[in-house]
């Protein structure tokens, strides 16, 4: 006693669009890992070593900031790069700019305006804008 049910696949066709699927579905897995993985494990992770520090200078008979010294290292696997170091609401310039992955930088920074007024306390708050995202930190204020 054979039944016939109208619009019931058969087996045949069945497991050739089952088939079809499932290639398709590792085509799309295998272009994720060729294409877009290894792109998404690339990125910088920039450490602060040690004391960063706002060095201040006295001229006639006040201070005024010379310079921020930062050491860095990159732990990540791409260069950064580091556009400017804020500090007292100033922008200051560093003299390196890049990081390698895997390396580490010694930087010096200076203000972008002159005869800026040392702070009376003994540390302040900066911020380190890289590439690789804002990194904000402690200075010592050294007189």
């Amino acid at each position: 006693m054979r039944r016939l049910h109208r619009g019931d696949l058969s087996a045949p066709v069945l497991a050739i669009i089952v088939t079809i699927g499932v290639i398709a579905a590792g085509l799309v897995l295998m272009a994720w890992f060729w294409w877009f993985a290894p792109q998404a494990g690339k990125t910088g992770v920039l450490t602060i070593i040690g004391q960063p520090a706002l060095i201040c200078k006295k001229t006639g008979a006040t201070y005024v900031v010379d310079s921020a010294l930062i050491s860095v290292k990159n732990a990540g696997s791409e260069v950064v790069n580091i556009s400017k170091v804020v500090i007292l609401g100033t922008e200051f310039t560093p003299d390196t700019t890049e990081v390698n992955a895997g390396g580490s930088a010694y930087i010096k920074a200076t203000p972008s305006v002159t005869n800026l007024a040392c702070p009376g306390e003994p540390a302040v708050t900066g911020t380190i804008l890289t590439s690789a995202g804002t990194y904000v930190t402690s200075f010592a204020v050294v007189k």
